[in-house]
């Protein structure tokens, strides 16, 4: 009996069969709003993670059918309205970011409001996350929060990744 060492003596042989062709996955970018939104109020957002409907992420759908009357959308949720764009639950979560925080650096009423309406929806639905943890907020809860709050410009930052 040889106890002489082997590598790699069980590992498949790969075959060389040419070229392979690749199907390319449809990126959302590409898609029609209608290919990949099951709410029917998302819209196309400039990023391609940023192409989420609310119907797809586990957090969001566990508040959207904690309704008494079910709602096919998170913007339709009757509670978007008193959480995240009540200007009175906005002053609020200022409060508490300025008292974790320290003052907010975001210039602009609007800004500000759509600032703090994205961080109460996260806070809604995900809880504490922790810090330079991010998520990608549904395109429709977007789409309501920049139209509750909107840019003059029409000039929005969108998501970006924590820093490390």
């Amino acid at each position: 009996m040889s106890s002489e060492i082997q590598p790699y003596i069980y590992d498949p042989e790969s075959e060389d069969d040419g070229e392979v062709e690749v199907e390319p996955i449809p990126h959302r970018l590409t898609m029609n709003v209608s290919e990949w939104c099951s709410c029917d109020n998302c819209e196309r957002m400039p990023l391609e993670e940023e192409n989420i409907c609310c119907r797809e992420i586990p957090q969001v759908m566990t508040r959207l059918t904690d309704t008494i009357t079910p709602v096919a959308c998170m913007s339709q949720h009757p509670g978007l309205e008193p959480v995240c764009l009540n200007i009175y639950a906005l002053q609020k979560a200022l409060n508490d970011f300025r008292t974790d925080h320290g003052s907010l650096r975001v210039r602009g009423y609007q800004r500000r409001c759509r600032h703090l309406a994205y961080r109460c929806f996260v806070s809604w639905c995900w809880g504490w996350l922790g810090r330079k943890v991010r998520v990608v907020i549904p395109a429709c809860v977007v789409r309501r929060i920049r139209q509750e709050f909107p840019d003059t410009e029409g000039q929005y930052v969108g998501f970006r990744a924590a820093l490390d």
